[in-house]
């Protein structure tokens, strides 16, 4: 037997900053160095970020990408590594598929003699570019959009050798099918497989991907190392947990989740001389209590948590916002979603906004305040009242009328609304809105009031989770013997809007534990009402959510981004029309 040490560099790329991902690259590869490591492997697209969608359609873009992949191989004696971007037809003897499964670039106007892109996995040493091997099963689902972009690779893929352990390259879907393009590279002598990736967090993933490993490294086996992206980019949120699993499909190393790190395994395979060329490395010495680590798994409600802050903090970091106002109310919204934020980007850089109105209850404002003393951030109180009561008037000098209730309820969060966005415009601060998922489902919120701002920190979080979060941050603070940043108040009181005397959500809609699992079923598994109403979920209440869920489709279509934590969120994951006549589950 052989062993190879490899380095995965579990980065945070940033979408087209080639120059700031070459210099992640970079670093990676002299921490490699430092940890004695004989390849540095990288995640999927990792030059140019995941996913780059129509900058792939940019003149000039893929050329770029080329270049800055050839910068990488002036090393510096540094170890080689495998690089994830993409490249034209040819280069570097990549042969792809023709557009059978791809969508054909030449047709669109202005590509005209623009090349067929391969996703690959490209392998450097000081010479430049050994080997490539090409992505050859490109997702179509959930929000993945690849044969918009990409043509598939032919041929097995690349085998590159390595200190004896002759390593097949993949890149992400293709480690996934039973009997699909790792069993081709262990035909082709591959005896160690690496895997490069860029697979978004959603709950329970992580289960998915170590069962998946633990059945390729059984079919093939082979040790099978599996590098992820970490990082935000826009609604997608990447939690790395890279892992490295031997032969029989045990852990033998785990990177942390939601953090940039190199994680060094050394891996044990069979000795082979197989491998298009012999890539040169020079081992250094590597401290043992770094090798093989195995980070603890987090639990479920901390990766929601921690992905939440995560793409919270990059989104903001990565478009340049210094600072971020949330609407704090005193509900328990906007106080998760304030808490989010100064753990994303800290209490100085978070400013709260308290905008009562004469319907706001006392204990409502003095929870606000409260709030904003435990996370100690800047709280500027505006009541609404004056505003509110001079557009009434000028809505019922329109009517001639006095606008009707729902229409004044939704006067008081437009109000609001453009208070909070004229503060943004201003400051250059920008607006977290606070809507849940479970709100926004069946749209419980106003447009252009409450749905205003700039990034939803919570649209992909249902009702009943909001609370799970709170309470979990809340015992984490405990835990390490630092003030509970939301007041329990805030967890006891009944949820309400507060736009007239005495409100409550339950008036107009179920309680959210019974609400929450009717959504699940029917935006996050497809389930029909039917199916719904087989399961013994009340037949008018089925069919009331289903008709409150799809009637809001234009509504949500106009929401600001936010962090996607399930399997199926609303915009990239559940593309509805807006306008919609099928109505199977009316009689």
């Amino acid at each position: 037997m052989a062993t190879v040490r490899l380095a995965l560099a579990q980065m945070d790329a940033v979408v087209g900053d080639l120059e700031a991902n070459v210099a992640s690259i970079t670093r990676a590869r002299r921490q490699a160095q430092v940890l004695g490591a004989d390849l540095v492997v990288t995640p999927e697209l990792a030059l140019m970020g995941y996913p780059p969608e129509d900058l792939l359609l940019k003149e000039g873009f893929v050329e770029a990408c080329q270049v800055a992949l050839e910068a990488l191989a002036t090393s510096d004696g540094l170890p080689p590594v495998l690089v994830g971007t993409a490249v034209p037809e040819g280069a570097y003897g990549v042969a792809l598929e023709p557009s059978s499964d791809a969508r054909d670039v030449a047709r669109v106007p202005g590509f005209e003699q623009r090349a067929h892109v391969a996703n690959v996995l490209a392998a450097l040493d000081e010479r430049g570019v050994v080997a490539v091997s090409a992505k050859r099963y490109l997702p179509n689902y959930d929000v993945f959009d690849e044969r918009r972009y990409f043509h598939s690779g032919v041929g097995a893929g690349a085998v590159v050798n390595v200190r004896g352990v002759a390593v097949g390259l993949l890149v992400c879907e293709d480690v996934w099918l039973d009997d699909g393009p790792a069993l081709d590279l262990v035909r082709a002598g591959a005896t160690a497989l690496v895997v490069a990736n860029a697979s978004p967090f959603a709950r329970r993933r992580q289960d998915d991907r170590e069962e998946m490993l633990r059945a390729r490294a059984r079919e093939t086996g082979c040790p099978i190392a599996y590098v992820n992206l970490t990082g935000g980019q826009d609604e997608l949120v990447f939690d790395g947990q890279s892992v490295v699993v031997d032969a029989r499909g045990d852990v033998v190393a785990r990177a942390g989740a939601f953090r940039e790190e190199i994680l060094v395994a050394q891996v044990e395979a069979r000795e082979s001389s197989a491998g298009v060329v012999v890539m040169t490395t020079s081992r250094g010495e590597s401290p043992t209590h770094l090798l093989n680590r195995v980070e603890p798994r987090l639990t479920e409600i901390e990766e929601v948590y921690q992905a939440l802050v995560t793409g919270t903090r990059d989104y903001l970091r990565k478009n340049g916002f210094t600072e971020a106002l949330v609407a704090v109310s005193g509900g328990i919204d906007s106080s998760l979603v304030a808490t989010i934020a100064v753990d994303a980007v800290g209490a100085r850089s978070v400013r709260g906004i308290a905008l009562p109105s004469r319907y706001s209850s006392e204990g409502s404002v003095t929870d606000a305040v409260d709030l904003a003393e435990r996370l100690d951030i800047e709280l500027t109180t505006l009541p609404i009242g004056p505003a509110h009561a001079a557009l009434s008037t000028l809505v019922a000098d329109a009517l001639g009328e006095e606008p009707p209730g729902l229409t004044d309820e939704n006067l008081q969060s437009r109000v609001r609304g453009v208070v909070m966005m004229a503060i943004s415009n201003s400051t250059g601060a920008i607006v977290l809105t606070t809507g849940n998922k479970s709100e926004l489902a069946v749209g419980f919120f106003t447009i252009y009031g409450d749905s205003a701002g700039g990034f939803a920190v919570i649209k992909d979080v249902s009702k009943v989770t909001v609370y799970e979060l709170a309470r979990f941050r809340n015992e984490r603070a405990r835990e390490l013997g630092d003030p509970e940043p939301i007041p329990a108040s805030v967890l006891d009181k009944p949820p309400s809007a507060e736009l007239r005397p005495g409100q409550l959500d339950v008036q107009s809609l179920p309680p959210y534990e019974v609400l929450d699992p009717l959504l699940e079923l029917y935006v996050d598994e497809d389930a029909t009402a039917e199916e719904m109403i087989a399961l013994g979920h009340d037949p008018a209440l089925v069919r009331r959510i289903v008709r409150l869920v799809d009637h809001a489709e234009y509504k949500r279509r106009q929401t600001p981004p936010g962090v996607r934590i399930s399997r199926k969120a609303f915009g990239r994951d559940r593309r509805m029309p807006i306008t919609n006549a099928f109505r199977p589950e009316e009689p």
